[in-house]
Order: structure tokens, then sequence, then C-alpha cells
């Protein structure tokens, strides 16, 4: 691994100072990096432009210009409008959710305790995969059956109720694997990481015969979807799912049954 220059240094501290998370220091020192190594050493804006254009990926563009703005802005005192380089347009595509009886199928399905625990919390609390990942056994509040979701994306803490199935199961769960200080521990004590639950869905998936492509955000995009088909508030999903806007959640009312179910036939 190459030592760190000067400018990741730099850039570093500022984001550690405006307490960026540990994930997206990492994502805008390396996306820095590509572009002091392989675009401009010297932060062209000319040249930066000219590379991001090249790319296709919309989520990695995004993430170059967020590095560049930031890198301007803070560590060299230019902040840069949208003009001098825009993010990508916004798509407008819908997410793609479970039915509930599919979902009912991938619960259902013969696994063991800790497979069955990552299913049914990411579904049932509609936890991002990170959050999970990160939850530690004190964050479990058995007693107001919550949830304690702690710096999360934007480093905003919120609180998801448990239902007491899921308690049960949780209970039953740590009898057998005796977790010590996250819920979940890969090989070796170590934590789980997304790529490994991403396949342990695909495999559950398969078993249950959805055919449909998986990996865990859908989840959470069902779960989101299936709590306003029941007649939950857009205000409340908003809060359970940790948006800083309500717009943001909006996106699942059209996703949701509840979108066209009022719309007679005409035949």
């Amino acid at each position: 691994m190459k030592e760190e220059t000067q400018a990741e240094i730099r850039f570093k501290r500022e984001l550690l100072a405006r307490k960026y998370s540990q994930s997206s220091i990492e994502t805008y020192t390396s996306c820095l990096r590509v572009i002091e190594f392989k675009v401009s050493p010297e932060f062209d804006l000319a040249k930066i432009k000219d590379y991001i254009i090249t790319i296709n990926n919309r989520n990695y563009h995004k993430q170059m210009v967020a590095t560049v703005r930031n890198y301007y802005e803070f560590v060299l005192g230019k902040k840069l409008n949208f003009s001098e380089l825009p993010y990508p347009r916004k798509e407008e595509k819908l997410p793609e959710v479970f039915s509930r009886e599919e979902m009912s199928r991938l619960l259902d399905v013969e696994k063991n305790q800790k497979h069955q625990v990552i299913i049914s919390v990411l579904y049932n609390c509609g936890l991002r995969i990170s959050e999970l990942i990160n939850l530690k056994l004190e964050d479990i509040d058995s007693e107001r059956m919550v949830i304690k979701v702690k710096a999360s994306k934007g480093n905003k803490d919120r609180n998801v109720p448990i239902q007491e199935k899921i308690l049960a199961l949780l209970r039953e769960y740590y009898k057998v694997y005796k977790p010590e200080k996250y819920l979940l521990n890969g090989q070796l004590g170590l934590q789980y990481t997304e790529s490994s639950i991403n396949q342990l869905l695909k495999y559950y998936a398969k078993r249950s015969g959805i055919t449909k492509k998986i990996h865990a955000h859908k989840l959470r995009h069902s779960y989101a979807t299936h709590l306003h088909e029941m007649g939950t508030h857009i205000d409340i999903i908003k809060n359970l799912l940790g948006h800083s806007d309500v717009k943001t959640t909006e996106i699942y009312t059209k996703v949701s049954k509840a979108y066209t179910s009022g719309i007679p036939s005409l035949i």
C-alpha cells in the first residue's frame, strides 16, 4: 500500500474535523488517490472533469464529484459551484421490491439460526446492511423493544421497534452462538461482511424459488413498501428508515400496491 500523500493527510484531517463517518472517509480518500495518481497530481479541474466524463457508473461518478468538491472547499478553500462540476442528473428509477408472499418464503425456508437472524432483522427492522453489521448487543433494548441504530448514514441515531417474535429469535440465537460485542460474528470472531450477507441471501432466495435478483437493500425497500401498503403514515416510515427528507421516502408510495389499487379496470 502506498504511503499517504500530503493531500490525503490534509483531506482526511478536514473530514475527521467535520465528523464524517469512517466509511465516507475511506471512500473519499480512495477517490482522491485515483485523482492524484491517475488523473491530475496538481488537481487541475479541467483534467478531472475530462476523467469524470468517462465514468459510466453513476454512484462512482457521484463519489468522484463529491470528493473533488469537498477537497476544493475543505483543503483549497474554494467552493465549486454546480456549473463548474455538476453531479450527474438524478435518476427516476423505482426501487425493486419483493412481495409479502416472497418474503414469507424467504423467511420460512430452512436455515441455521444466525442466517435466520440476519434475514429477519434486515427485513423486519428495515436496517441498512452496514447498520446490521455494526449492531452491538448493547444496542438491543429488550425492555423497550427497540433497536438503537447509532451513528448511521448522516451520523443520525434512531430507534427502530422490534417485534416480540424477533426478540425471541434473538434470545435463542444468543444462547447458541454467544456473541460478545457485535450481534453478528463471522469467521474467527470477526464482523460479518456485506459480501457474505449478500451471498447467503442469494443462496436462500434460490432455495425459496425466488427468481428476482436479491441484495440486502432490497429487503429494506420491501420493508418500507409493505409498511405503506399496510397503512403506515409516510412520516412514520421516514423516521423508521432514518431519512432526512420525506421526499426520499415518498418513492415507496409509487411502488406500493396502494398506489394502483384504486384504479378501475378498463376492460
